[in-house]
């Protein structure tokens, strides 16, 4: 992954010089609103003439934005100095970007900031513990280890804002005393001090500026209405800091040199581990010792080292990544990154541009389509740039972002963009069976986003979750062009009707709580239909029909899904169950209390999975049912199939219990979806 990451760089790079051509790949992508929506920029401006701070929230947000102000992001890992003089985190300039700036030594800038630090900077626990507002007791606290990043806070006692304003409303040592008082825990009292302060100036900055902080979308700290980032020093700075690896000492370079290459390029020169801390992307650990060479982190090197140039192109390539290569599929958040095997011509940052827009929107567009034919057009223009003169294949990255950067949750290599036709053959193939079958409906679909509400995930915490891995084995396997194992994937489709039938909340598909279960299995059904169609599902044969004294509308059915005996017993049993519900919600849909349309045979079933004994308990169930609701004479024929199926096989009854259920849920979805059609297409003749 770290080769194609770097090849994106390269393309993007290309022969670029100068800090124009560096800033272009290493800026990242702000949002930009759309619509009647704004976003705008913050400046943060100090004066050295008085002490006064000035807040001017007058500039909107555009596409060049970014590249004004030289954004690019945060420097990377939990613990890193954060001295860019454009961010989009305010607190970073309450407590840290001045005193890190001086630090930085970077020319004019760093003096700038000193002054910046002497005037409007306090040490927090030197100041705190010479006030009077506080007794002994309380500044006992003060005495617990302070980490670099909170030495310094915005002196706002002593600071205007805009005319006299104040930032708080509260002295910081109301704040101190308040949290010591209402804290649950006085461990890492700095780094709480740092966030209830944040919280106080965020809701200060809110008042002056009437702007909610979602409203700001970039903080520009600017010195005497200049901003910081448009000094050549600064831009210099941070440039370096992006493209070069650390610097050692003569000992160190030469200890690198004894063995050491760049393992992208091979290249002997300018090697050196720090680099690889420098990328959002975790590849690997960088900071414990038992993954170190010998177990001491200073011999990391040794383990693998990356030169100057192609640090430049995987710092390039991993931003570009991040801002172009993006996307969302359900809860999950996802890179798609191109493998470039052969190309004719010379790559450029156009093209590639254009094919990341494309790539992304086929990806959307399968996932969740509002037509077959805007599929067929996204993905056909897509494939237009998969030909003789560029052969690549396609890495789906999911991802969760964590404080010290990005961790990968799933890796699916080596995809060859043709499954996205197969994709759509397979969802035209399916929705034509399902209208031949059930009926018609315009807003039936099988999509990729059909699977992720077929699985039942739980919300919090999904990237470690169990039953997300399960759903992103059926992604795996449909980009992989592997097997899923039927019992499997019906075991993850009951467990999902479990979640609406028992009202569980916290999972993807608690939003369907409430609903009939009839849709959400008939999808299920088709899933599995689409799943075939994508050669992810072995296909079995089913019962010779012939022998089914059924309506040809069943017999089709029962020949299409490849049913053998016992589950066209089951799914024939649903149909009875669907029967029955029917009959019963015409019974009970006027009424004008919580049982309107409620189907109380439902109520027999077993939504944990039915074993055998249960099985022969709801025959009986739904016998009864049928005579009491004198349905019996027009379903005998259904019914005596049923029985005489389920008979011959119920001594080597062979199908779990899961897997007994869905095929008496598929019968009764099939029958419930036949019959909602059939009155929604009469009403609508009768219009």
């Amino acid at each position: 992954m770290i080769e194609e990451i770097v090849e994106v760089g390269d393309i993007l790079i290309g022969d670029a010089s100068g800090n124009d051509a560096y800033l272009s790949v290493l800026t990242e992508d702000i949002e930009v609103p759309s619509g009647d929506e704004k976003r705008y920029v913050a400046k943060i401006d100090f004066s050295t003439n008085e002490k006064k701070i000035n807040i001017d929230c007058a500039e909107e947000i555009d596409d060049e934005t970014a590249k004004k102000y030289v954004y690019v992001g945060s420097a990377e890992g939990a613990n890193s100095s954060q001295w860019f003089a454009s961010t989009t985190s305010f607190a970073y300039f309450l407590t840290e970007t001045i005193p890190n700036l001086v630090e930085c030594e970077i020319p004019v800038v760093s003096d700038i900031c000193k002054k910046i630090l002497d005037m409007y900077f306090v040490k927090v626990k030197e100041y705190l513990s010479k006030s009077s507002e506080l007794i002994d007791e309380e500044k006992r606290y003060l005495q617990q280890k302070i980490e670099k990043k909170y030495v310094y806070f915005l002196d706002t006692d002593n600071i205007v804002v805009n005319d006299n304003k104040r930032l708080t409303e509260k002295p910081l040592s109301q704040i101190y005393k308040e949290l010591i008082n209402n804290a649950k825990s006085t461990d890492k009292i700095f780094k709480q001090l740092r966030d209830v302060f944040t919280k106080e100036c965020t809701n200060g900055l809110k008042k002056l500026t009437e702007l909610k902080p979602q409203q700001i979308g970039l903080y520009i700290l600017c010195v005497d209405g200049k901003p910081l980032t448009s000094y050549p020093e600064y831009i210099d700075a941070v440039i370096a800091y992006k493209r070069q690896v650390k610097k050692g000492t003569e000992k160190t370079k030469k200890k690198q040199k004894e063995g050491n290459i760049c393992y992208i390029c091979l290249d002997t020169d300018n090697l050196s581990f720090e680099g690889f801390k420098k990328t959002k992307f975790k590849y690997f650990t960088t900071n414990q010792n038992i993954f170190a060479s010998y177990l001491d982190q200073k011999n990391y090197a040794k383990n693998i080292t990356v030169c100057e140039k192609c640090l430049l192109k995987l710092v390039a390539g991993d931003i570009f990544l991040r801002n172009k290569l993006k996307t969302q599929l359900g809860t999950f958040d996802v890179y798609v990154l191109p493998t470039f095997v052969y190309t004719s011509a010379k790559l450029t940052k156009n093209y590639l541009e254009e094919l990341s827009q494309n790539i992304t929107n086929s990806l959307n567009t399968a996932w969740n389509y509002n037509s077959l034919e805007k599929l067929r057009d996204d993905i056909y223009n897509f494939l237009s740039y998969f030909d003789q003169n560029h052969y690549f294949l396609l890495n789906l990255i999911f991802y969760r972002e964590a404080q010290a950067g990005t961790k990968i949750i799933r890796f699916i290599p080596d995809i060859n963009p043709s499954i996205f036709d197969k994709i759509y053959n397979a969802a035209s193939k399916v929705f034509s069976q399902y209208t031949d079958l059930i009926g018609n409906d315009p807003s039936f679909k099988i999509s990729l986003e059909s699977i992720y509400y077929s699985v039942p995930i739980r919300l919090k915490n999904i990237s470690e979750s169990k039953e997300a891995q399960r759903l992103l084995n059926i992604y795996d396997a449909i980009f992989s062009g592997k097997r899923i194992a039927r019992d499997v994937l019906i075991e993850n489709f009951i467990k999902a009707v479990c979640v609406v039938v028992y009202g569980k909340e916290g999972y993807n598909l608690s939003k369907f709580i409430g609903n009939d279960i009839a849709s959400i299995v008939i999808k299920m059904v088709f899933v599995t239909k689409f799943l075939e169609l994508l050669d992810c599902l072995e296909v079995k044969r089913g019962m010779d029909i012939a022998q089914l004294n059924l309506s040809d509308d069943l017999k089709t059915y029962i020949q299409q899904m490849n049913y053998d005996e016992p589950k066209t017993a089951l799914f024939l049993l649903g149909v009875l169950i669907g029967e029955i519900g029917a009959k019963q919600y015409l019974a009970t849909k006027d009424r004008q209390d919580d049982s309107a349309g409620h189907k109380p045979i439902l109520n027999k079933i077993n939504y944990n999975g039915i074993d055998k004994p249960k099985l022969i308990r709801l025959c009986n169930d739904v016998h009864n049912k049928l005579r009491q609701e004198k349905l019996l004479p027009y379903t005998e024929m259904i019914f005596a199939e049923m029985k005489r199926l389920l008979d011959k096989h119920i001594d080597s009854w062979k199908l779990d219990k899961y897997e007994t259920l869905f095929y008496i849920l598929s019968g009764y979805a099939y029958k419930t979806q036949k019959v909602i059609l059939n009155a929604s297409n009469s009403q609508d003749t009768s219009n």
